[in-house]
């Protein structure tokens, strides 16, 4: 009995470092790491101008691709000066709603390693694209890493990203020709951007109504932009992604 408690033994004993080598080889504790950009980092100033200012942290970082956006367009009855958490429910309820649906894992330690684009494309959301209609990770790429992106909403001005001496128009998805945006694919405040006849999944489904307001009352739209790194995992090739920071929820300038 004593010589099989020590045999017992003496099997832990041996197998305990060859587990810990398995674990350790599964990479168990390498998991690859990108970096996001702390909401600390970004500067949004009244309805209609962000700075992001993106750090270094992922220099050098082989696992690190590009930054993404998403965006989702709200038409809204009320003028807000300064967009903020405290007043999305009054610009659009569904804003909120989205907002607190992303808020834990924003700046989150825990939250991390989930798959970004089924959480913001689950709500609704798309990615943004620039100039021509292209997306915008070649834009987004290691280049920009620190820099600052300017983005500008001003009045009598298509919607823009600066980095430095370029400039790029913002333009809204078409989801590689699945819908058909009216008017068009720019970030300005329309008639028919808002109509809600052209609120279904054909033309603007990157819109999204406020439920209860009349025709009259339909004046306004803003779009809520969220920033997330991305990058690719080096054995599984699986797109992984940081935490998400809200870059601001811009007013669509009037068509001029």
């Amino acid at each position: 009995m004593e010589n099989g408690k020590y045999f017992r033994r003496l099997s832990v004993i041996f197998l305990l470092p060859l587990v810990l080598m398995f674990f350790d080889a599964c990479g168990l504790d390498d998991y690859p790491v990108i970096y996001p950009i702390p909401q600390s980092q970004i500067y949004p100033e009244m309805n209609n101008r962000a700075d992001v200012y993106v750090p270094t942290d992922n220099s050098g970082n082989l696992v690190f691709r590009n930054f993404v956006i998403f965006y989702r367009i709200y038409v809204s009855t009320h003028a807000e000066l300064s967009p903020s958490p405290v007043n999305f429910s009054a610009i659009n309820p569904l804003l909120a709603q989205d907002y607190n649906a992303f808020r834990p894992y924003i700046d989150s330690d825990t939250l991390v390693n989930v798959n970004m684009h089924d959480l913001f494309t689950r709500r609704g959301y798309w990615y943004l694209a620039t100039d021509g209609g292209y997306g915008i990770e070649s834009t987004l790429d290691s280049g920009v890493i620190g820099r600052i992106l300017e983005f500008s909403f001003e009045t009598h001005q298509n919607p823009l990203l600066r980095i430095g001496s370029s400039e790029y128009v913002l333009w809204r998805t078409n989801d590689s020709g699945r819908f058909s945006p009216r008017p068009n694919r720019l970030f300005i405040n329309t008639d028919e951007l808002r109509d809600r006849e052209n609120l279904i999944p054909q033309i603007n489904a990157d819109v999204v109504d406020r439920a209860g307001i009349a025709a009259e009352e339909r004046n306004f739209t803003y779009v809520a932009m969220y920033i997330v790194a991305v990058g690719m995992h080096p054995t599984t090739y699986a797109a992984i992604y940081s935490t998400p920071s809200l870059i601001h929820v811009f007013m669509l300038p009037d068509a001029f």
